[in-house]
């Protein structure tokens, strides 16, 4: 039997919570989008907890929420469990799912692991499965460091709503942010490498110097964003509305701009090489003689004007 945690031990660890929004993205079981809708509401009705919320939702049940505000900390801290211990304790598998899992597992002609077979079911997401291994089974009881200082879904949204703006030199790499609003947001100086970006709404922000080096915005409201000598390579633009936004000085290297919104758009000192451009509105977008092209590209044929 497991021994009870020490009052030092338990103040160690309270030390380095995390909300539990930040928690439920990090496992896979919340988007940021859920998340932003969350903060707002809470916004609204104070008196609500974030968990209430989304069990109210109907995104997660609340016993799910009760087990990572009550029991996730004391857990990581004991000894190791079989994954499906965690599992049935955070309500993520019924006991009829766990009991069909277990009978598909001794039927199957070679050993296959029960959390295997849980996601190839679609009873729950590889992420999930990812994050419980990573903070549980490979972590361990002794390993009780803060985590590293990095910006999450969480973190931005619930500053955001609370009318923080001002973002500069984040971290945000591999960020998941589709469908949420940051309207008017610096961000200048940040790492947004391979962020997930899909319908996002970052209107009238400044995105100077930002490295977005194969991040999706496909869809993206990017309408007046600064996003000078930001780096672009591979980003994918498709369908992004960006009228009126800076490029200037920009690095648009095998970007992916086709059906892209570029009306008014300044690409003074751009790289477009090698740049996907087919089927989009460059009426009015600016360039001049610092601007890089393909061989044999013609701007004024895509209605750009040289300044």
């Amino acid at each position: 039997m497991n021994q009870p945690l020490s009052s030092d031990s338990s103040v160690s660890n309270q030390s380095h919570k995390q909300p539990l929004g930040q928690l439920l993205n990090e496992a896979g079981l919340i988007s940021a989008q859920q998340i932003e809708i969350a903060l707002q509401d809470q916004f609204k009705s104070p008196n609500l907890k974030i968990g209430e919320i989304m069990a109210l939702r109907g995104w997660i049940k609340q016993e799910t929420a009760d087990f990572f505000v009550e029991e996730w900390y004391k857990l990581i801290a004991q000894e190791k469990y079989p994954l499906v211990y965690y599992f049935r304790k955070a309500a993520l598998l019924s006991e009829k799912q766990i009991n069909y899992i277990l009978e598909e597992q001794t039927n199957q002609e070679e050993k296959v692991r029960f959390h295997h077979l849980a996601v190839k079911m679609g009873f729950v997401k590889q992420q999930t499965v990812d994050f419980l291994v990573k903070n549980i089974l490979i972590l361990g009881r002794n390993d009780r460091s803060p985590r590293k200082s990095f910006a999450t879904p969480y973190e931005l949204l619930k500053n955001y709503i609370r009318g923080e703006t001002d973002f500069q030199r984040s971290q945000l790499k591999k960020i998941k942010l589709n469908n949420v609003t940051l309207k008017g947001v610096n961000l200048n100086h940040s790492n947004l490498t391979g962020a997930e970006l899909k319908q996002a709404n970052l209107s009238n922000s400044s995105l100077k110097l930002v490295n977005l080096t194969g991040a999706n915005l496909e869809k993206a409201i990017l309408k007046e964003v600064d996003f000078e000598g930001a780096c672009l390579n591979h980003v994918n633009l498709t369908d992004a509305h960006l009228e009126g936004s800076n490029f200037q000085q920009a690095n648009l290297r095998e970007a992916d701009l086709r059906h892209g919104y570029f009306v008014n758009v300044c690409f003074q000192g751009a790289d477009l090489r090698n740049a996907k451009l087919q089927g989009a509105n460059f009426k009015g977008a600016s360039y001049n003689s610092e601007t890089f092209f393909d061989p044999g590209f013609i701007p004024s044929n895509m209605g750009m004007r040289l300044i």
